[in-house]
């Protein structure tokens, strides 16, 4: 019951992360300005990789459950006034409140470490984190569905039964945590500029495309942020007991999971951005498919159900084979799936669902045995705080690994009158900029031990 109420929990985050896109094209008529529309997926994501590991440090120090108790009620109450708005600043409020459920994966890593043994715990994260794929299957296409029956408003009250439901379920099966403040003072300072360094970072790779790369708006608040990160970075290795520790980093199976998991950001979780384009644009482009948007979302959605058992294998195999075996098998099959661009012809709906398909199942074990073998070398007592910032690294590389993309798909062009659209080589220099970083990803992998209780 433990899992089942965590894996309900993880549900509820990843529905609210999808949840929107279903809603996009209502939301974009109703207020009819895209690009402000549009906050409502960025100052949601910013929000939560930028709390991440705040929040689950407060949980490490005052006790998950209660934390990931309260970090669902908030989202239940950012979720109502959404629901209930009649005006954008209200609606962009509520769905900022919700980006704090960004903290409910590693909290909830932390709870599976908490209350199941070390053995067992590897199976644990993965089955919990299997619950990402089938809520965000279900914002698309449950959210789809309320959106066309009613309008956008029902997807917010929608993530609030969600919400509602996931923090009962933790109350009820999920034991209380102890709470481990005490003993050395916490260094509250070294942590005030972690949080908004790192959402004004965000705000440069997410904003910079539309606000120009070059301009005061973007690298104000870049610089801004780096400033506050660097004066974090200082404060917190001179500390002896700081909010954030950095320091976490300087073991090996640790920093060796953070670089990974940017690789894999960079590279193999741009699926969406990459695929997207690719089978909605027309077919006079050569590469194009020519898909409807519904067309496209179906093709995708055999990926995101068979990815429910990449979750636990990852976490099995980690379990078993130790966190680099589980690794590469994880970056051998989502490379696998990338190569198959080169191989064949993927130019038909069977073949870009089994594309899809074996990128999203490596790349679901790579997420899910990062996490795994991470908390495994974390002290116990910095688990939550040190999978936040693993949140707050994958965050971080998607923006940048997106604007790699988006950049290499317009290296070259074809043209139809106003219509612009990547060429066929364009594709193929995005297909090996990210086969790259995969096999990156692989190699940096082999640098754990063969064991992750091998590590020193």
């Amino acid at each position: 019951m433990l899992i089942g109420a965590l894996w309900v929990a993880e549900v509820t985050g990843s529905f609210e992360t999808a949840m929107i896109l279903a809603a996009l094209k209502r939301l974009i008529e109703d207020f009819g300005n895209p690009a402000m529309v549009g906050w409502l997926i960025t100052g949601y994501l910013i929000v939560g990789a930028a709390i991440a590991a705040v929040v689950g440090r407060l949980g490490d120090l005052f006790g998950r459950r209660q934390t990931l108790i309260i970090v669902l009620t908030i989202g239940a109450i950012g979720s109502l006034i959404s629901a209930l708005s009649t005006s954008f600043p209200v609606l962009l409020a509520g769905r900022l409140m919700q980006g704090v459920t960004g903290a409910i994966l590693p909290l909830c890593i932390g709870l599976v470490h908490e209350n199941m043994s070390r053995d067992r715990a590897p199976m644990g994260i993965g089955l919990m984190i299997s619950g990402a794929s089938i809520g965000t299957a279900a914002g698309l296409v449950v959210g789809g569905m309320i959106v066309d029956s009613f309008n956008w408003h029902g997807i917010f009250f929608a993530s609030a039964g969600l919400c509602v439901t996931a923090a009962l379920a933790t109350r009820a099966f999920v034991p209380a945590s102890p709470r481990q403040y005490g003993g050395a003072p916490v260094d509250w300072i070294s942590g005030l500029a972690f949080a908004p360094g790192v959402a004004l970072v965000l705000v440069y790779f997410s904003m910079g495309k539309t606000w120009g790369w070059s301009s005061a708006w973007t690298l104000g608040p870049l610089l801004t942020g780096a400033l506050l990160l660097f004066w974090w970075m200082r404060h917190s290795l001179a500390s002896p007991n700081p909010l954030i520790a950095v320091r976490s980093f300087s073991n090996r199976t640790i920093a060796i999971g953070g670089a990974v998991t940017a690789l894999v950001s960079m590279g193999t979780l741009q699926i969406t951005v990459f695929f997207s384009l690719l089978m909605q644009a027309p077919t006079w482009t050569v590469a194009g498919l020519g898909f409807s948007a519904t067309l496209a979302g179906l093709a995708k959605l055999p990926s995101n159900l068979s990815s429910t058992f990449a979750g636990p294998l990852g976490g099995w195999l980690a379990g078993r084979g130790g966190g680099r075996f589980a690794l590469v098998v994880g970056g051998a099959l989502t490379t696998a799936g990338w190569l198959v661009w080169f191989l064949l012809d993927v130019n038909s709906f069977p073949m870009v669902v089994a594309q899809l398909i074996l990128i999203s199942f490596g790349a679901t074990m790579l997420f899910s045995v990062a996490p795994t073998i991470i908390a495994q070398a974390s002290p116990p007592e910095r688990i939550s705080e040190i999978s936040g910032m693993l949140t707050v690294i994958r965050q971080l590389f998607l923006g940048i690994g997106a604007q790699m993309v988006t950049t290499l798909l317009a290296v070259d062009v074809v043209r139809r009158g106003d219509e612009v659209y990547p060429s066929p080589f364009s594709y193929d220099l995005a297909v090996t900029a990210i086969v790259a970083l995969c096999v990156g990803a692989i190699l940096i992998a082999f640098l754990l031990p063969r064991s992750i209780r091998e590590t020193p």
